[in-house]
């Protein structure tokens, strides 16, 4: 018996040794190996070449297979591979779930397995799969030179074993999960949506029935007599809503899909609710829309769930039956459900028509909390797909994104917190210049005190809310609606380039704002607030998973603040990627040898960028020459920002340090400008672009600044005084060529402070993903990508969309402000990003934002999130303080030992990439 190549087409191509030193295939090369070893384990040398990951999938765990591994994760996942010859599925052990939940392995990634198992399972003939137990990270899907193959042009290798040690037998892997016995795969980030094969099969066209040859019951009748029938006759009703899935599944229970949909039916006497249960809701429920009138029978009746949600009927004539639900089994007995053909629906069944209940952005205003409506608007804004944490700690996320839309009522837009409504086709693609229909919408008030300036409500996605977008919408129930046509008449009057200026992708966006009471912030909040301790600051970004979103509240003093040109950073963030180094950390199951996910790890410090001090001192700045690597040029290490100790999640080992000791000599005299290497080096190769990095826990970029008493502040105030001012003192308003601050502030503690600080951790520099960007119409897909979350199966890019994320333009020109927290005990310092909206129309995060006048001191800024435009002011009246950096940070002597509660907003973007930024400070006074 033989093990073969298994293609989608036979025949198949035997695998004897020749002809895997023919074909290179490492993937075939391990399976022998492991078969013939009698304890089925390999540890594979360094010299290993690396594979792709082609798909990460996700599938509820099971208590029994997790005891003997010490992980506490609820779900397994199963990683295919290629090494260009075949590909494999292969499951993950558990306790490597974590590079998964970090976005760490990723499809388009490129790992090296170090150490791996052939996994039997013995309650299954002729069942077994290769388990990873240790792995290496590499190159990012993103790095040149990386050939990612399309998952449908390698031939998949299948396995199944005949005895131990012998060959594999010819078998295809099935698209299951290979572990637990499971029947299908759940999405990689959330439970909501439909996921796989088995959602998308298309109903064959419904056979015309004669309705006229069998009786029907009224839902009024069967309200009436659910309680003393056994079976009921025939229902035709019309869907008039319907829920987003409700995934129930826990490990330990054994059933296939353990899915539930609500929906709500009607005829001409009510409405009443249907229930959907477990594997008919894959085969039924993207077949069942708004509108669609079925057939049924052999259904059931129970009372119903009354802790449930209820649509919102649009329709105050139509009677509701709550007290009991049509349930739709799959057996005893299952179900028939047929879908009546359109034509075929006759005036005289009277079943309602589907109505809505559509405002304007004008009307809401004057709307209640929680009121229901529908809306219809054109996108200008589409926020980054974002996740937070259901309650109880577990690994289950809701989805969600923020959306802005104009309806021509008012030039206010709908802000629109959409929630995954099980429509993923839809969800992902929602872009600005896209018409977008959201039903069942609830509107939001944040109730403030009296005499509050502002209070700009939002509406958030119900449980029965439906999302539409450009190209779904013909056909629909609404299209005939008065004021989703009076929109239409709008649209056509608008010109594109005119909504090309407003519109805006992505980015970092925090709604709504923060009260300006810090106890109206906390009557806001569901529960009590919980403030953090700057020492936990760090655990509680450890535990965040990808594309996580938490606001945290820590109490502190803000002790340094630098300003950051915008335009001058954003060109060099997260575009270098560091070289392959000798040393690269293994990810193994072994205690000793455990995984560190962290900024810099698993990157050896030669594999780090070297620092060339001989300019720095003098702009503050670390110029970055990239090492070479000793092991091969195409295989980059995990891309990442070249932060030593900026996002340090766990501890490095012991052996990172002596390496480092080792070859601090060698990297001295690198170094030394002196010694005449570096410029030797660099004569024969192509000049490297500078990286730059903001303060670490050795060398700090405030640590070269030169601060001397500024003329005009207070007393015991001390800010940079950069080498170019001009004759009055001030800083230039153009920003260094290298793009370091020139505007600079630092209390006259944070020196005696920072020498007895047990951590400093460095949040300071803006992340690519943080920023938003002007929208570009030809290339929305690479843009939809980049803020979508990480699909889990590998699709190569077009090539239009081979772009990079800084080739689009900024939507706010302004700049940051790098500010440095410290908390009240001194122990542990925190920088962190500080983005103020700008006063303007054209900023979309100014929404909602009170307009009070302020000073444009640092500290009002930071108290409302914005900085005022300077306006012209007649001569008896005082002019305002201007608005330029360097006047904003000279005001930041305010901010001297001031006791502030600071709100931030923590997000993590995957890898090593973490933002934390500053929402609003409240000083402990207030």
């Amino acid at each position: 018996m033989t093990a073969e190549f298994y293609d989608r087409s036979p025949p198949s191509t035997s695998l004897d040794p020749v002809a895997e030193q023919r074909n290179g295939s490492i993937i075939s090369s391990l399976f022998r190996q492991l078969t013939t070893s009698i304890a089925l384990r390999s540890v594979l040398p360094d010299a290993t070449d690396f594979v792709v990951v082609l798909a990460v999938q996700r599938y509820l765990g099971d208590l029994g297979n997790n005891s003997g591994s010490g992980s506490a994760s609820s779900y397994f996942y199963d990683v295919t591979v290629t090494d260009r010859v075949c590909q494999v599925k292969c499951h993950l052990a558990p306790d490597l779930n974590s590079l998964v939940h970090g976005n760490c392995l990723r499809a388009g990634c490129e790992i090296r397995i170090t150490r791996c198992s052939l996994v039997y399972d013995e309650k299954r003939l002729n069942h077994c799969f290769l388990q990873i137990e240790g792995l290496e990270l590499g190159a990012s899907e993103h790095a040149p030179g990386l050939n990612v193959p399309d998952l449908a042009t390698v031939p998949l290798l299948g396995l199944t074993a005949s005895q131990r040690g012998r060959d594999l037998l010819r078998t295809l892997q099935p698209n299951t999960p290979l572990k637990g016995g499971r029947a299908h795969y759940l999405p990689l980030w959330n439970n909501n949506d439909p996921h796989g094969g088995e959602w998308n099969a298309k109903r064959p066209p419904a056979p015309k029935v004669a309705f006229e040859a069998f009786g029907l019951i009224s839902l009024h009748g069967l309200a009436r007599t659910w309680r003393s029938k056994v079976e009921f006759p025939r229902l035709l009703v019309r869907v008039m809503h319907k829920s987003r899935l409700r995934y129930y599944g826990r490990p330990g229970m054994k059933m296939d899909f353990p899915y539930q949909a609500y929906l709500e039916v009607a005829d001409q006497s009510g409405m009443m609710p249907l229930v959907l249960w477990n594997s008919l809701c894959p085969d039924w429920y993207q077949s069942l829309h708004i509108g669609t009138v079925l057939l049924l029978q052999h259904y059931s009746m129970k009372q119903s769930y009354q802790r449930r949600t209820w649509a919102t009927p649009c329709d105050p004539q139509m009677k509701s039956f709550r007290t009991a639900e049509i349930c739709l089994n799959p057996r005893d007995p299952r179900a028939e459900i047929q879908i009546v053909p359109t034509e075929q629906i006759k005036p005289e069944w009277m079943l309602p028509d589907i109505k809505y209940n559509f405002i304007t952005r004008l009307e809401l205003d004057k709307l209640p909390d929680a009121y229901t409506c529908d809306v219809i608007g054109l996108v200008t804004f589409v926020g980054r797909c974002q996740r937070i944490r259901r309650e109880g700690g577990s690994e289950d996320f809701y989805l969600y994104r923020w959306v802005h839309a104009l309806d021509g009522s008012t030039e206010q837009p709908f802000v629109l917190e959409l929630f995954a409504t099980s429509q993923p086709e839809t969800f992902q693609q929602i872009h600005p210049m896209t018409y977008l229909v959201c039903t069942q919408m609830r509107v939001v008030r944040e109730f403030r005190p009296a005499g509050a300036i502002t209070n700009v409500p939002y509406l958030t996605t119900s449980n029965e809310s439906q999302i539409y977008i450009s190209g779904y919408h013909k056909g629909q129930p609404y299209t005939r609606n008065p004021k989703v046509q009076r929109f239409i008449q709008w649209i056509k009057g608008q010109r594109e380039k005119d909504v090309l200026k407003k519109s805006v992708v992505g980015g970092y966006y925090s709604f709504p704002p923060a009260p300006a009471l810090f106890q109206d912030y906390c009557k806001n909040l569901d529960a009590e607030p919980i403030l953090t301790s700057t020492s936990e600051l760090k655990k509680e970004i450890e535990s965040l998973h990808y594309r996580e979103h938490r606001q945290i509240i820590l109490q502190g003093t803000i002790v340094a603040v630098r300003y950051v040109c915008h335009a001058s950073s954003t060109g060099r963030l997260g575009v270098e990627q560091v070289q392959g180094a000798r040393d690269r950390q293994d990810l193994s199951l072994q205690k000793d040898k455990a995984f560190s996910v962290s900024s810099s790890a698993p990157v050896r410090p030669e594999e780090h960028l070297e620092t060339n001090t001989s300019s720095s001192h003098s702009t503050g700045e670390l110029q970055a020459v990239p090492v070479k690597s000793q092991r091969r040029q195409s295989s980059p290490v995990l891309k990442h920002y070249v932060l030593r100790h900026r996002y340090p999640l766990r501890d490095l080992q012991k052996t990172y340090y002596s390496k480092c000791a080792a070859r601090k000599p060698l990297r001295e005299k690198l170094l030394d400008p002196s010694k005449g290497l570096l410029k030797n080096k660099n004569k024969n190769r192509q000049r490297a672009p500078s990286l730059k990095r903001p303060a670490t826990s050795q060398v700090s970029e405030q640590d070269v600044d030169v601060t001397v008493s500024g003329k005009g502040f207070p007393r015991g105030a001390e800010k940079l005084v950069p080498a170019d001012e001009d004759e009055h003192g001030r800083c230039k308003a153009e920003p260094a060529a290298n793009g370091t601050s020139r505007y600079t502030w630092k209390s006259t503690t944070w020196p005696e402070i920072r020498e007895h600080l047990s951590e400093h951790l460095h949040f300071g520099q803006l992340l690519p993903e943080s920023i938003p960007r002007k929208f570009d119409y030809k290339h929305r897909d690479f843009l939809m990508r980049q803020y979508n979350l990480q699909a889990s199966v590998y699709r190569p890019c077009t090539a239009t969309s081979k772009k990079d994320l800084q080739s689009f333009g900024s939507a706010c020109n302004h700049g940051y402000y790098s500010v440095t927290i410290v908390g009240v005990n001194h122990q542990v310092a925190v920088d962190v990003v500080f983005l103020p909206a700008v006063m303007s129309h054209e900023d979309h995060r100014m929404l909602g934002l009170s307009m009070d006048i302020h000073d444009n001191t640092l500290a009002s800024i930071m108290a409302s999130g914005y900085i005022r435009r300077e306006q012209p002011t007649d001569n008896n009246q005082q002019k305002p303080m201007s608005s330029s950096p360097d006047q904003i940070i000279r005001t930041a002597v305010d901010l001297d030992s001031l006791h502030v509660v600071c709100v931030l907003d923590v997000c993590h973007h995957g890898g090593d990439m973490a933002e934390v930024i500053l929402n609003k400070i409240y000083k402990v006074t207030e």
